[in-house]
This record gives structure tokens, sequence and C-alpha cells, in this order.
């Protein structure tokens, strides 16, 4: 043997610079998207939700918050308590999902794995719409219209503002497990596997997409609603708000709805 031949490594793939990697990754995303429509409908269905409900946080916050201290003096209190009372979401919601995980991972008949995780999955897009629903009702033209001129105001808003928080805040964290799951069964299995091997990749492409498209709606919406000085009452303020609402709503719902009219079916086939 040679020495060249005896000293040498085995051959590694080449490194992609930072913009190739990133191009790869999103390559990837976009072809799971395609070829896998259990990942298709439940991340364009959160992708929307992400979109619309990062809209109504920037639409609604800064304006809520100006006006729970300007008028009722308890934006500290609502500060305070969210911050208090989210690791009791955080607790409570881990121990119940995870023990409905370990459930799962009992079954050993996938079908059943979908099924149970789908019919998860409607609890979550239940629990995310009654937390928009709560959030707008906090925009302050509404909440007005509805408690204005009552003494109990500040206290709806702040139970309102904990609703909100309890229902989004519980939902994100059973999804999380939820759909992690999900993925884990659709992506890496043995038809797939070129997803399957770059499984991880796909997955934080998914979490930076999500995170930059959301914090783009939310800041260019909180530069309208409240530095841009536009009537949070007028035409173009409600238009922004009932839009992301309509929308925001029955996104969550997009992959239950799949499973029930298609891909139980194609499962079964």
């Amino acid at each position: 043997m040679s020495e060249t031949s005896a000293g040498s490594s085995p051959s590694q793939p080449a490194r992609l610079s930072l913009t190739g990697d990133l191009i790869h990754k999103i390559q990837l995303w976009l072809h799971a998207l395609v070829t896998v429509p259990f990942y298709r409908y439940g991340e364009l269905g959160t992708l929307l939700f992400n979109i619309a409900k990062s809209i109504l946080e920037g639409a609604i916050l800064y304006s809520m918050f100006s006006m729970a201290e300007s008028q009722y003096k308890v934006a500290a209190i609502m500060g305070v308590l969210t911050k208090y009372i989210y690791p009791a979401i955080v607790v409570i919601s881990n121990a119940r999902i995870s023990s409905f995980i370990d459930h799962i991972e009992t079954i050993s008949n996938s079908f059943i794995q979908l099924r149970s995780l789908v019919r998860g999955m409607v609890f979550v897009a239940f629990g995310e719409s009654l937390g928009i629903l709560f959030l707008v009702l906090c925009y302050p033209p509404i909440f007005e219209n509805f408690f204005s001129g009552n003494s109990y105001g500040k206290y709806v808003l702040i139970l309102l503002y904990l609703l909100h928080h309890v229902c989004s805040g519980a939902a994100q964290i059973v999804e999380g497990r939820l759909w992690f799951k999900l993925i884990e069964i659709k992506l890496r299995n043995q038809s797939h596997s070129r997803l399957a091997q770059n499984f991880w990749g796909i997955h934080a492409m998914s979490q930076n997409i999500h995170l930059v498209t959301s914090m783009v709606m939310l800041w260019g919406t909180t530069a309208i609603s409240g530095l841009s000085g536009v009537e949070l009452d007028g035409p173009l303020m409600f238009t922004i708000v009932g839009a992301a609402f309509v929308v925001a709503l029955p996104s969550k719902f997009a992959l239950p709805l799949a499973w029930r009219l298609r891909l139980r079916q194609q499962e079964l086939s």
C-alpha cells in the first residue's frame, strides 16, 4: 500500500458558502412543499397564520398598550401578569402534550399515528383562533365600542389579553410537539430519502422563513399604526385588521381539513 493511500482520509463534500447553503436549504424546503402534501398543507397554513397574526399584533399591540396606559393605567399590570402566567402555560402544556406524544409513539400503525396527530392539530386550530379573537377584541376602536364608559373596562382589557396569551400560548406549545412528530413521520420515511437526509436543514429553514416573514409584517404594521399617525378607526386600519383577522382565523384548519377531504384517503390507498 502506498504512503499516499495509507495516509489519506475519506474525501469530504465541499462545504457551501453561507449564501449557497441558504439557497440549498430553501430549495430543499420548496421540494418538501411540492412533494409531500402533508407538509405542504401544514406549512402553508402556518405561514399564512403567522403573517396574519403578525399584522394583527403590529396593528393592535402598540395602540392597545397606549390605551391601557393613558386611559386605564393598567399597562404595567398587563405586562407583569403575562410575564408570570406564561411559565404556568408552558409547564401545563408541556406535561399534557408530552404524555400524548409518548402514547402516539407506542402505536405501530402509522395511519393511526397520523390520524391522532391531526386530531390534535384541530385543538391547536381552535386555540389559535380563540387567541386571535381575544386579540382583536383588544383593538382600541373595537374595545371602546363594546366597553367604553364601563367601570369594569380595565378588568375586561386585562382579562382579554390574558385569555389571548393562554389560548395562543398553549396552542403554540402543543403545535410545536405535534407538528415535529408529523414531519418526522412524513419526511423521514424511506420514500423521501433526500428529504430524510436533510431533515434538520429543512426544519431549520422553515423556522427561519416563518421568523423573517413574521418580523417584516410585524415591524411594517407597527410603523403604520403607531408611528405614521394613521387613525385607528379609519378605513385603512380597519381594512388591515379585518383582512388579517379573516386570513388568520381559518388558516390553522388547513391541515385538518385537507386530511378530512383528501389526505386520509391517500394514506389508506
